[in-house]
């Protein structure tokens, strides 16, 4: 045995690189590896989610991903050549209301660039040949330059949808295939349609997704009924014959063909091997879902192993990643699937049919605000013991990223920019008699619970005249937000005994 970890991950995408920062900030001992002897230069993925660029904002990548990719407020949607509808992303409630494109490759160097930062590296050119299980422990032996073992406690799968660990442990891995293949290709072109927003074309020869990439470059994809015969030549004519718009090529960067899967394995942990990303599901690339869905996986087990491993918490809070992303990932996995269908329906006499409703609905904001809200990952929520419609905050719900007001400058700060890892946990104190056992109990463990009490004469922040308050329709209480940004706990007071109860399930010492 070479080396002991707590924690050995398999593969350096953008699913195990968000793991192993996240595992950085928390001071848990890991390794990351990768079979590629260098970084990938393919741009593959390429749309960011609202709800990614929150969790990135967490871990303080976000302004720097910003600051390189191309943000997108608005979807065109055209039938038979004639613009129909648009789908509107700055409604979303979000700080970051559009979709963010960004090369993939670009994306995992500014996250490996983190992670070098805070005095890790990855390991490339090694490979997973095969592991040897314990019950308290697992030995991994690695293939490279230099044989070595590894004795990790657990083991994370994020090789991706080829994974070695899927294979060696002989997963099934259930779902469908579609029979269609389709072409990706990222292009320099000379075609008048706006470089800040996204066009897709629907027509009877099938469906076309343009994204622009710079102002020169853009991504297109779109479906073949056969495609043994397409190749680069043809790129110009499908673009024509879709859009009905005349376009001039002038460099094709990347050109793929490709056929889609919508899989996913039974289980999400096995023993001591975790599986996370497009070793655990592969959906179709339509709403760019799939990466986004691979990075929220990672950051849900982060924290979760901080709690096991550095806390001494029960194995019991790491299952809950199981139980979480396995609902998420279905979720993901039905949506794409019936936008899939939908998108390769090209029968002429329902193209009127499809333009009128997407005219109809869109122009609804409510369906409007609906539709992106799931692009953008929004939607999605966690089970709870507590759940009340029509609430701003629940359980289970993604927090609001609200804007606080610091003390000293009068600057206002959102509540991600500020999290540390820990739990976050909102009073909002009006002065009343009976905090004093809770603070006491926040105070003694402070390595798990960042305090922000909220009034308006608190400090290092305030509430301006009790804005949040009265937005939460909260005189007083408690709100705790787990450190993935997930409401965990609401009450109305300041009593005690009910937060120890709910951090319970969660801590060892609650």
């Amino acid at each position: 045995m070479d080396q002991q970890v707590d924690v050995l991950i398999v593969g350096a995408g953008p699913t195990g690189l968000t793991l192993a920062l996240t595992l950085a900030r928390y001071g848990i001992s890991f390794e990351i590896i990768d079979r590629k002897t260098t970084p990938s230069n393919n741009s593959r993925a390429i749309g960011i989610q609202p709800r990614t660029i929150e969790v990135f904002s967490r871990l303080d990548v976000a302004k720097e991903v910003l600051d390189r990719a191309r943000t997108i407020e608005k979807g065109n949607l055209y039938f038979s050549g004639q613009w129909t509808a648009k789908l509107e992303f700055s409604r979303l409630v979000t700080p970051y209301p559009f979709v963010t494109l960004l090369r993939q490759n670009e994306t995992e160097a500014i996250l490996e660039q983190a992670l070098n930062r805070h005095g890790h590296f990855v390991r490339r050119g090694e490979s997973l040949i095969s592991l040897t299980h314990y019950p308290s422990r697992v030995l991994a032996h690695l293939e490279g330059d230099t044989p070595r073992t590894i004795e990790a406690k657990y083991v994370v799968a994020a090789d991706g949808a080829n994974s070695s660990i899927r294979r060696m442990l002989a997963l099934p891995f259930s779902g469908k295939s579609f029979k269609e293949s389709w072409v990706l290709a990222d292009m320099k072109a000379r075609w008048n349609i706006s470089r800040e927003e996204v066009h897709i074309f629907f027509s009877n020869r099938g469906v076309l997704e343009v994204f622009p990439l710079t102002d020169d470059t853009i991504r297109i994809t779109g479906n073949l009924a056969n495609d043994e015969s397409f190749d680069e030549s043809k790129l110009r004519e499908l673009v024509e014959q879709r859009s009905h718009m005349p376009v001039e090529i002038d460099e094709v960067e990347w050109f793929s063909l490709f056929r889609v899967h919508n899989r996913m394995v039974d289980a999400f942990i096995h023993n001591r091997v975790i599986l996370m990303g497009d070793a655990a599901h592969i959906n179709s690339p339509v709403g760019g879902q799939g990466m986004n869905t691979g990075i929220a996986d990672s950051f849900n087990l982060g924290w979760k192993l901080w709690l096991h491993l550095k806390a001494g918490a029960s194995f019991g809070v790491v299952s809950t990643y199981r139980d979480e992303r396995e609902h998420v990932a279905r979720n993901v996995l039905q949506t794409t699937n019936v936008a899939t269908e939908v998108l390769q329906t090209t029968l002429p006499m329902l193209l009127p049919f499809q333009a009128l409703g997407a005219d109809v609905f869109t122009r609804v904001n409510l369906i409007n605000q609906k539709i992106t809200e799931r692009i953008a990952q929004l939607h999605l929520s966690y089970p709870s013991h507590s759940r009340i419609p029509f609430q701003r905050v629940a359980e289970g719900k993604i927090f609001p990223e609200i804007e606080m007001i610091r003390t000293d400058d009068g600057m206002r700060q959102k509540i991600s920019e500020v999290a540390d890892g820990r739990f976050q946990v909102l009073v909002l104190d009006d002065g009343s008699r009976d905090s004093a056992a809770l603070y006491d109990y926040l105070n003694e463990h402070q390595s798990f619970f960042q305090i922000i009490t909220l009034s308006k004469t608190s400090r290092p922040f305030f509430d301006q005249g009790n804005e949040l308050a009265k937005s939460f329709f909260m005189r007083r209480g408690v709100l705790v937000i787990r450190p993935d940004g997930y409401l965990l706990h609401k009450q109305r007071h300041l009593r005690l005994a009910p937060l120890q109860e709910k951090m319970s399930d969660w801590l060892p010492f609650a």
